[in-house]
Formats: C-alpha cells, sequence, structure tokens
C-alpha cells in the first residue's frame, strides 16, 4: 500500500478493477455450480408431466381450427379467388407482353429516381434475368411482389394514420406490431396455407402479414413528427382536422413513410422467395429445386437473380424517399462510372464523357417530346379555362420525364399490337453457369485434402461445441435454468422481464417443447460463438484498412440479401446434413452483423484517442485492446444482438438439412396439417427471441450509460 496520504491502493488485476471483474467472478461461479449440477441431475430434464398434461395447446388450437375455419373459409377462399384474379392479370401481362416492352418499363423508374448509374444498374439487373433464362420465374415474383407491397401500403398506411391520430389505438396496436416483427417469418406461412389455400393466394396475404409492420410504424412516427406549430398555424387559418391531417401532416411524413416502404419492399420480397415451401412460384422455386436437387449451380443462379431483384428494388424505392427525379438534375453533375482514382486516365475519360453525352441528347429529347404533349394538352384545355391550362402546364412541366416515359412506353406498345419488329430473346445470349459450377463442386466433393479439411471441422464443431453444450443444457434441470434466465433478466432489465422470461419458458415447457428448445439454444449460442470469433477480428480489421473494407462489404451484403435457404446447399454437399450443416449456414447468415456494427464501432470513436494514446508512449495494438475495443462494446454487442435474431430466425429453414429444435417442430406440425404443433413451436422460438433480445439490449444500454454514451 502506498505511502503517500490520499492514494488509494491499487485495486487493478491484470489490468481490471474489482467492480469490472465482479462480473466474470460470478460468470464463472455460475458455471461452476450449474456443471455440479448437471453432474448431480445426470440425465435429460423431464418438464412435469401434470403441466404438460394441464396445457394442451396444441390440441385446443387444433379443435379451434376445426370448428372455427368452416365458418371462415368461404370468405378467406373468396379473398383468394381476388388476389389470384390479380396476380394472374399481372402475370399474363409481365409475360406475355414482349420482353423488350416490359424490359423499358420496369428499368425507366431506375432512371428517374436514381438518374443514369441507377438506371444502368437496373439494365443490368432485369437484363440477368433475360441472360439467365429466368424471364418468368422473374415476372412471377415480381408480380407476388407488387401485389404484396400494394396491399401493405394501403393498409399499412392506413393503420399509420389512424395511430397517429389516437393514443389508445397506437398503444393497442404497438404490441401486435412487436409480435408480427419477431415472430419468424415461416411461421406466417403456417395460417396462410390453411385459410388462402397453397401457391400464390397464401403467399401474398402471408406476406402482407409480416411485411406491414415498418409501413404502420413510420407513417404513425412521420405524421407525430410533424411540429406543433404548423398543426397551430393551420389550425388559425380555418384548416380542419381532416384537412389538416390530408393538407399539411401527410405531406410533410411523406419521407418517413416512403422509407417505411422502402423497408416493407425488402421484407416483402424476403418471404416471396421463402413462401416456396407453400407452392409459390418464381425465383424461389429455383432455388428450392436447387437445394431438393443438391444443384448447387441452379441455387447459385436462382439466387443470383434474386439479389440483383432485391438491389434494384431496395436503390429505387430508397431514391423515391431521398431524391427528386434525378432526370431533372443529372445535367448539373458530371457522370461517373468507374472509379475516382481512375479519373485522370483518359480511355476512362472518354466513356464516361460518351455515355454522359448520349444521355443528355436522350433527355433533351425526352424533354422535347414532353413540351409538345404538354402544348397539345394545354391549348385544348385553355379552350375551356384558361388559368386550369395554366395550372396544368406547370404541372406537366414539372413532370416531363414521365409524360416522356409514358409516350415511348406507348410507342413501343403499338409497334408489338401491329407489326413483327420483335423477336425473342436471342439463346446466343443466354448464359448458365451453373455447369462449370456444379462441376467444381463435385471435384471439391471428392478431393482428399477438402475432404479431411471439411471432417475434421465437422468433428471439431461436433465433439468440442455442439454436442457438449447440447448435453449440458439438456442435462440441467428446468427449474434451474429457468432461476437462471429469471434471474439474469431481473439483473439486466428489471421485474417486467424477469416475469416475461418466467411465463415465456413455462410456456415452452408445458408445451413439452423443452427439450427442443434447449437444442435450439445451444445451435444459437454455438453459432452466436463462432460469428463473434470470425466476426468481430474480421470487423477491426475492416475498420483499420480501406482495402479490407472494401472488399468486405459487396461479400456481406450478398450474404444479408441472398435467400437463406440458398446457404443450404453448399453446406449440406461440403458436411452431409445435420445439426453441424445448421450451424455452419446459421454462421454465414448471422455473420454479417456482427463485423458491420463492430467496423462501425470503432471507426465512430473520436480522433483524438489515438492522439492522446500516442502521447502517453500506447502502440496501435494498446490503443485497440484497452481503449478502443472497450469503448466499441456497446457497438459489438448490438451485432451480436442482431446475429443472435437472425440466428433464431434460420433454425425454422435449417431442418431441410437436419436441423432440429423447434424449427424442426414448425415443419412436423406442417406435414401432419397441425396448425397448433407448428404454431406453439414458432411461439416458442419467438419467446426465446424475445428473452434474448430484451437480455442483450439492457445490458448494452448498461455499457451505453456506464461510459456515458446516448
Amino acid at each position: 500500500m502506498s505511502s503517500v496520504v490520499g492514494e488509494q491502493p491499487d485495486m487493478s488485476w491484470w489490468g481490471y478493477t474489482w467492480q469490472e471483474r465482479r462480473g466474470w467472478v460470478i460468470a464463472f461461479s455460475l458455471l461452476a455450480l450449474s456443471l455440479i449440477i448437471w453432474k448431480i441431475h445426470g440425465a435429460e430434464t423431464i418438464f412435469p408431466q401434470g403441466l404438460i398434461d394441464a396445457f394442451p395447446f396444441a390440441e385446443k388450437t387444433d379443435a379451434f381450427k376445426d370448428a372455427f375455419f368452416p365458418y371462415i373459409k368461404p370468405t378467406t377462399r373468396a379473398i383468394a379467388a381476388g388476389v389470384i384474379w390479380f396476380y394472374e392479370a399481372m402475370v399474363d401481362f409481365l409475360i406475355f407482353t414482349q420482353w423488350q416492352v416490359v424490359f423499358v418499363i420496369l428499368v425507366l423508374p431506375a432512371f428517374a429516381y436514381g438518374g443514369l448509374r441507377l438506371g444502368l444498374l437496373g439494365i443490368i439487373a432485369v437484363g440477368s434475368w433475360l441472360v439467365l433464362d429466368f424471364w418468368d420465374e422473374s415476372m412471377e415474383t415480381l408480380s407476388l411482389m407488387c401485389i404484396s407491397i400494394l396491399i401493405s401500403i394501403v393498409i399499412g398506411v392506413l393503420l399509420g394514420v389512424m395511430a397517429s391520430q389516437s393514443d389508445r389505438f397506437e398503444a393497442f396496436i404497438r404490441p401486435i406490431l412487436d409480435t408480427m416483427q419477431t415472430l419468424p417469418a415461416f411461421v406466417y406461412l403456417i395460417p396462410a396455407f390453411y385459410l388462402f389455400g397453397i401457391g400464390a393466394p397464401g403467399a401474398i396475404l402471408a406476406t402482407v402479414i409480416y411485411a406491414l409492420p415498418p409501413v404502420v410504424r413510420l407513417t404513425n412516427l412521420g405524421i407525430r413528427q410533424v411540429p406543433a406549430g404548423i398543426d397551430e398555424a393551420a389550425t388559425s387559418f380555418g384548416a380542419t382536422r381532416a384537412q389538416l391531417l390530408i393538407k399539411v401532416k401527410i405531406p410533410l411524413a411523406m419521407p418517413s413513410i416512403k422509407l417505411g416502404v422502402n423497408q416493407t419492399v425488402m421484407m416483402a420480397l424476403a418471404l416471396v422467395v421463402l413462401a416456396t415451401f407453400i407452392g409459390s412460384p418464381g425465383l424461389g422455386d429455383i432455388v428450392f429445386q436447387g437445394l431438393q436437387r443438391l444443384n448447387v449451380g441452379k441455387a447459385l443462379e436462382g439466387g443470383l437473380a434474386i439479389v440483383l431483384m432485391a438491389i434494384i428494388l431496395d436503390r429505387v424505392t430508397y431514391a423515391m424517399g431521398h431524391t427528386e427525379h434525378a432526370s431533372q438534375s443529372g445535367h448539373d453533375h458530371v457522370f461517373r462510372l468507374f472509379p475516382q482514382g481512375l479519373e485522370n486516365v483518359k480511355p476512362v475519360l472518354y466513356i464516361e464523357y460518351g455515355i454522359g453525352w448520349i444521355w443528355h441528347k436522350i433527355a433533351a429529347g425526352g424533354n422535347f417530346v414532353a413540351s409538345i404533349i404538354t402544348s397539345m394538352v394545354c391549348k385544348l384545355v385553355a379552350i375551356l379555362d384558361s388559368d386550369f391550362a395554366g395550372k396544368l402546364r406547370e404541372f406537366m412541366m414539372a413532370r416531363s420525364f414521365l409524360i416522356a416515359s409514358l409516350v415511348l412506353i406507348a410507342v413501343l406498345m403499338l409497334l408489338e399490337a401491329y407489326t413483327d419488329l420483335y423477336g425473342k430473346f436471342p439463346r446466343e445470349w443466354e448464359y448458365r453457369f451453373r455447369t462449370p459450377v456444379n462441376q467444381y463442386m463435385d471435384e471439391l466433393i471428392t478431393n482428399d485434402l477438402f475432404y479431411g479439411i471439411t471432417q475434421g471441422i465437422k468433428e471439431s464443431l461436433w465433439y468440442g461445441l455442439i454436442n457438449p453444450l447440447n448435453s449440458f443444457l439438456k442435462g440441467l434441470p428446468w427449474w434451474y435454468t429457468s432461476l437462471v434466465f429469471v434471474a439474469g433478466a431481473y439483473l439486466f432489465s428489471g421485474r417486467g422481464l424477469a416475469i416475461v422470461t418466467l411465463l415465456g419458458l413455462l410456456f415452452i415447457g408445458a408445451t413439452d417443447l423443452w427439450i427442443f428448445a434447449m437444442i435450439t439454444l445451444s445451435t444459437v449460442l454455438v453459432s452466436a460463438l463462432i460469428c463473434v470469433l470470425f466476426g468481430v477480428p474480421l470487423g477491426i480489421v475492416s475498420a483499420y484498412s480501406k482495402t479490407t473494407d472494401t472488399i468486405v462489404k459487396p461479400i456481406l451484403d450478398t450474404m444479408q440479401t441472398m435467400p437463406v435457404f440458398v446457404y443450404l446447399v453448399p453446406v449440406v454437399m461440403f458436411f452431409q446434413g445435420g445439426q453441424v450443416s445448421a450451424v455452419i449456414a446459421t454462421v454465414i447468415y448471422a455473420l454479417p452483423p456482427i463485423v458491420r456494427c463492430t467496423t462501425l464501432g470503432i471507426r465512430e470513436l473520436p480522433e483524438q484517442i489515438d492522439e492522446v494514446s500516442n502521447s502517453f508512449g500506447a502502440s496501435m495494438v494498446q490503443t485497440l485492446v484497452k481503449v478502443k475495443i472497450p469503448m466499441a462494446i456497446p457497438a459489438v454487442m448490438l451485432g451480436i444482438n442482431q446475429g443472435i435474431m437472425m440466428a433464431l430466425a434460420m433454425e425454422v429453414v435449417t431442418p431441410l438439412i437436419g436441423g432440429k429444435g423447434l424449427g424442426l417442430e414448425v415443419f412436423d406440425g406442417m406435414n401432419t396439417a397441425s396448425i397448433g404443433v407448428s404454431l406453439q413451436a414458432g411461439i416458442g422460438i419467438v419467446l426465446l427471441a424475445i428473452i434474448l433480445d430484451r437480455m442483450s439490449q439492457a445490458w448494452t444500454k448498461t455499457q451505453r450509460e456506464a461510459m456515458g454514451l446516448t
């Protein structure tokens, strides 16, 4: 102890104070106690049979279905008939109209809202469906998307407006939206299958339910964020409540509503692809066929088409919410196609200037056509009302791109109807890479070295992590596991989460799903651990290296956009299915948010940290380990939280390759036509998601508050 008066004794141990290492002491003590209890208990948990018999959730749900569904099925089937009529009409138009006309219709919005760069991306995306010979399947998926999004927007905006005008209605609808967003996407297919049948109607209506929450939330938020002063000003001018809402609040809330539409589009695409499990047509069926036949190349082709569709839909809807028509401002900017590092290379400049010159000429021609049409229309209108004609001219000239586009589409359709100008997409332009991909995969599988590596990974994961954790969690008494979770919830978040945790675990046990839940929990924990071991270092390297970040970013984008069951095809070929394959597929799907949040957490730290650390003689590694990583822990924990949620969502799909747990029960319920079995397993996944999500969020919040962050 120091002899200097007022100097505190050194309470540090390996660089940590007692308050900091107290958590580690508690954690290791709890682990030791758990191992002792597991060793004493020595068998799989048996939930009290009396509680299971007293809570026949699946049987009651099936009985309710049998008693209630016959009364509502005529109504639901009538709705399904109407939906299928719209769907078939749209599919017939998109497929039986010449591909050149549909191509122009699909690409024009990208040019209108994103300018030349986004327009070229649209040409690549739409053109890929032709090149890969997936045109009909893409049009089916696009039709499902358009109808689902349209219904979601109409219902979502209406509910959002109602929620913004009534606090009571908002309080009523909020927990419903929370449940809708937490429930695994696959679970929506179960009631849709029973109520609306297989195929497009069930897929569309399940997608509507799944994709609805973002547009409801953001419509409500956008209207509520309109400043109160605007309300007072409009009211002082005599505006009624309806006029205030329609003419003031909703227009001011349009950026938020458009953002909700963007989020709805991405969620809709995710479920439309997944809906192939209930007979939905389209690109998802291509991927599913590849999975069933272990055809990696075919699944990869379908996955690539879906990724490009997701990218272009995301970019266009985002541009609609954040920019005015790019065609009107495109003349003010130099077009850039290549990276900025090549901007002084003459061939690159010639290409960019040439493309920009052509684009400007096309835009000028479009404006000329629009001005002629506007003049003709306004002259006719001026005969009846000259004042209205002036307003109409102003309105039409502000939408010159739209008018020129409509003229172009009309000309193309007239040419289709009265000429033989068009032909089929040339076969020599098509290209399929499934054959070389499959050949390469076959060579990998038969390679002794690669086979040894995959078997080594498989055995290491199974014997080193998965099987021990499975045995450990299944062998702990149910009351002890429940006590640990409830105590953790209480310490992290308080009494409310502790009660929810207790009720959730009792529901899982009383529905005889305890063992399945422990298997799911072990799979998620192992997957999250592997994601942390690989994702955090990769995120740190990406934060320090722009080259690494440039390479990693498009890979992560593809991993997040690719349909979840695309990962299953190569995984099952390399690792032959089972719980190990389920873990590996889950890791691939859940890795991106951890990498991204780690990179973001380190990059957002103040630059002064490096200067201060250097002034004290700290090396870059010391600054990283002792300063930056501790300060970035809240961001890293946010990534882990998102990774756990994505891992739980993946658990519903992994039974296709031998995964076990609650997801397998969802599949078994669908195979046996038992909505009760599927629903209780889906609810079990939701409850695990809520418990793990709230606990990790509460811990992250505590860390942020300790660091003085908001």
